[in-house]
C-alpha cells in the first residue's frame, strides 16, 4: 500500500471531519469566485457604458489668443480663422494603430454668430453622431417629435439646411420655441427643437447641420474640433491620444480623464469590498482546516505510533497528512468554483442592485484550485509537522 492509498483510506474513514473541512473551504472559495466574477462583470459593464457614450478625447486646433470656450475650444470672430482643422484630418484618424478602439467620431464647426441681433455660439454637427455620443440630451420643446425624445430619436433628426436646435439658455435669451424663425448672420432658419436644460455649456448653444453651418460661414470643409469616444477597455485613452497627436500634427489632442477616473473609483470600491470579504472568509476557512487537522492528528496518535513502529519515517507521516489536505483542497477548490459561479450567474445582478450581465469565467477554475490547495497545505503544515515529530515510543503508549 503506497502513501497515496493510505491518504485516500484515511479520508474515507474520517468522512465527517473531511466534509467539515471541505464545506468550509468550498464556502470560502465560492464567495471569492462569486465576488471576483461580479466585480469583473461590473468593470466591463461600467467600462462599456463609459466607452459607448460620451467623448473622452478632444482634438482642437493649435491656436492662441482665444477667449470664448466650448468643449475645450476657444472661439471668437477674431480667432476662428486661425489654424482650423479640416475634414481631411478625419481621414488621418483611421491611420492610427489603435483605430479599432475608437467608437464614435463627432466633428463640429464652432463659431460666434449673430442670431436675432444677439451674439450666440453656433455649432455645426452631424446629428446622427453628436446625439448618440451625448445620450443625456432630451427635448423640452420640439416640432414633429415626442416630448422627452430618447437619444435614439434625437440621432434620427436629419436637420434640414434651414433647421436649428436651440439649447435651453439660448432659447430663453432669444425667446424662441420650436417652430419659430430666427435670423442667423442674415439667413433665415427654423427652430426644429429645444434641448432640455442641462446645467452645462450646451444650454447656451445653437446646433445646426455641419454642412449647412459650413456653407453659412463660407468655410466649406473646415471644422473647429473633433470629439472622439474611444473604448478605454481595449486600449488606454492616453495611448490613443498620443497616436492621434502624431497623426494630426496641426491639432492639440486632450484625453479627458473624468470618465476614466469615475469608473476607476467605482471599481476600486467594489474591488476593495470583495477583497476584504474574501480575505475574512478564507482566513476562517484556513483556521477551520488548521483546527480540524490538529484534532485529527491528536486522535491518530496511536495510529501514527504504529506506522512509525513498523518502519514509517517522519517524512512519510508528513506526506500522508499533506496528501489528505491536498486532495481535500483540490476537491474544495473545484466545488467552490462551481458553486461560486452559479451564485454569481444567478444572483450577481441582485447583489449589486444593477442589471449587469455576469458571464461564466472558465479561466478561474485553475486559480480557485490553486488557492484552495495553498490554503489547505499551509494550514495543515504545522499539524503535519507535529505528527511527523512524534516520538514512536511515546506514541505507542496510547495503544
Amino acid at each position: 500500500m503506497n502513501l497515496y492509498s493510505i491518504a485516500l483510506n484515511n479520508i474515507a474513514r474520517r468522512k465527517k471531519r473531511m466534509l467539515l473541512i471541505l464545506f468550509g473551504l468550498m464556502t470560502g472559495i465560492a464567495i471569492t469566485v462569486a465576488l471576483f466574477m461580479i466585480v469583473e462583470s461590473m468593470r466591463l459593464a461600467l467600462g462599456d457604458q463609459i466607452d459607448e457614450f460620451g467623448a473622452n478625447i478632444v482634438i482642437v486646433p493649435r491656436a492662441e489668443g482665444m477667449d470664448i470656450s466650448y468643449g475645450g475650444t476657444n472661439v471668437t470672430r477674431a480667432s476662428v480663422d486661425i489654424n482650423q482643422l479640416t475634414e481631411s484630418d478625419l481621414e488621418l484618424i483611421s491611420t492610427i494603430p489603435d483605430y479599432n478602439s475608437i467608437n464614435l467620431i463627432s466633428p463640429k464647426l464652432v463659431a460666434a454668430v449673430s442670431a436675432n441681433d444677439r451674439d450666440v455660439i453656433l455649432v455645426g454637427v452631424q446629428p446622427e453622431r453628436e446625439f448618440i455620443m451625448k445620450p443625456w440630451f432630451s427635448l423640452s420643446d420640439q416640432a414633429g417629435l415626442p416630448a422627452g425624445a430618447s437619444p435614439d430619436d434625437l440621432a434620427l433628426i436629419k436637420l434640414a439646411e434651414n433647421s436649428l436646435i436651440a439649447g435651453a439658455d439660448t432659447a430663453r435669451k432669444l425667446m424662441l420655441e420650436a417652430g419659430d424663425e430666427v435670423i442667423v448672420n442674415g439667413t433665415l432658419f427654423i427652430i426644429a427643437a429645444v434641448i432640455s436644460p442641462l446645467g452645462s455649456v450646451e444650454d447656451g448653444l445653437l446646433y445646426g447641420n455641419l454642412d449647412a453651418v459650413q456653407n453659412l460661414l463660407g468655410r466649406q470643409g473646415e471644422i473647429s474640433m473633433i470629439e472622439i469616444s474611444a473604448y478605454c477597455n481595449t486600449c488606454p485613452i492616453e495611448d490613443i491620444a498620443a497616436q492621434l497627436s502624431e497623426a494630426i500634427p496641426g491639432g492639440r489632442v486632450t484625453a479627458l480623464r473624468q470618465a476614466a477616473l469615475l469608473r476607476e473609483e467605482t471599481i476600486n470600491k467594489f474591488s476593495t469590498f470583495s477583497i476584504l470579504i474574501s480575505t475574512v472568509v478564507l482566513i476562517i476557512a484556513a483556521l477551520l482546516v488548521l483546527t480540524t487537522t490538529m484534532a485529527s492528528v491528536h486522535e491518530r496518535t496511536r495510529e501514527i505510533g504504529i506506522f512509525r513502529a513498523i518502519g514509517f519515517r517522519g517524512s512519510n507521516v508528513l506526506t500522508v497528512i499533506l496528501l489528505e489536505a491536498g486532495i481535500t483542497g483540490l476537491s474544495g477548490g473545484i466545488i467552490g468554483y462551481v458553486v461560486g459561479s452559479i451564485i454569481a450567474l444567478n444572483f450577481g445582478s441582485y447583489l449589486t442592485g444593477n442589471n449587469i450581465p455576469v458571464f461564466w469565467q472558465a479561466n478561474l477554475i485553475a486559480p480557485a484550485m490553486l488557492l484552495a490547495l495553498l490554503i489547505t497545505i499551509t494550514a495543515a503544515a504545522y499539524p503535519a509537522y507535529r505528527a511527523a515529530s512524534l516520538d514512536p515510543a511515546e506514541a505507542l503508549r496510547f495503544i
